[in-house]
């Protein structure tokens, strides 16, 4: 799977955990050029993903010989609930995403933490002959990303003298072909 979607796939979670209480939210990703949900429903829209510093790669492999390297970033989304219960639905939102275990540890599970929320902004917006409640809620997330590459683990290196041909091997008394 990759980063990205895993990245899309741990903020939809973590909104659905922080809408519990509302029976089957829907949560879809904005300008997918789909039609608008009938019900309430929240827009995810990832608007900046920067990488925060430089990564870290561990020193050694694992038995597997697989060498990880993490990075940090941040990311920006707005979050825009939508419909008749925009309201109530975005109040709880801003309640659970900063002050509930349940989306901590679901926050955890994905890599992810919340550093920076935005006041909750109200607004509506004019479709055809009517409003429709609109309100939007900006975070900045936490984003830990763990990339694995297998590596290719040298056994022994065979170093041999051109004048006097003398074989020596690091590490010392391997026996080589």
């Amino acid at each position: 799977m990759s980063i990205y979607s895993q990245l899309e796939d741990g903020l939809r979670n973590v909104a659905l955990v922080a809408l519990s209480e509302f029976t089957n939210p829907q949560v879809i990703f904005s300008h997918l050029n789909g039609t608008e949900p009938a019900e309430s429903f929240v827009i995810i829209n990832i608007l900046s993903n920067t990488q925060q510093g430089h990564h870290t790669t561990s020193t050694l492999t694992d038995t597997q010989e697989i060498l990880a390297t993490q990075a940090s970033y941040e990311v920006f989304v707005q979050f825009s609930f939508c419909g008749s219960k925009s309201g109530e639905m975005s109040s709880s939102f801003n309640q659970r995403i900063n002050n509930n275990h349940k989306v901590f540890e679901e926050l955890a599970k994905n890599k992810m933490g919340v550093m920076r929320k935005s006041p909750m902004r109200r607004a509506p917006q004019k479709r055809d002959t009517k409003w429709v409640e609109y309100h939007n809620l900006d975070v900045t997330f936490s984003y830990t990303v763990v990339t694995q590459e297998l590596v290719d683990i040298i056994e022994v290196v065979i170093l041999q003298d051109v004048i006097t041909g003398d074989v020596f091997t690091v590490p010392p008394d391997i026996v080589t072909p």
